[in-house]
């Protein structure tokens, strides 16, 4: 799965690349494989949140991505 427009924008405003954000969280494994919103849970859109909001997730990970 690829991430969505608005994971890709949010993550290359802190200088994170969607290769680098696949290979933290999956453990070296470059291919993304949560939701399209950068989530780690693959059912996290119309889960967690709507399709058309911005992911709450994405903004939370990120925080443990920049201080692990």
């Amino acid at each position: 799965m690829r991430l969505n427009e608005d994971a890709r924008g949010f993550l290359e405003a802190r200088g994170i690349s969607e290769r680098e954000w696949a290979v933290y969280w999956q453990n070296g494994v470059p291919d993304w494989a949560g939701d399209a919103c950068g989530c780690l849970d693959d059912r996290c859109i119309g889960h967690h949140h709507a399709a058309d909001e911005a992911c709450g997730c994405i903004r939370s990970l990120v925080q443990d991505y920049q201080t692990g």
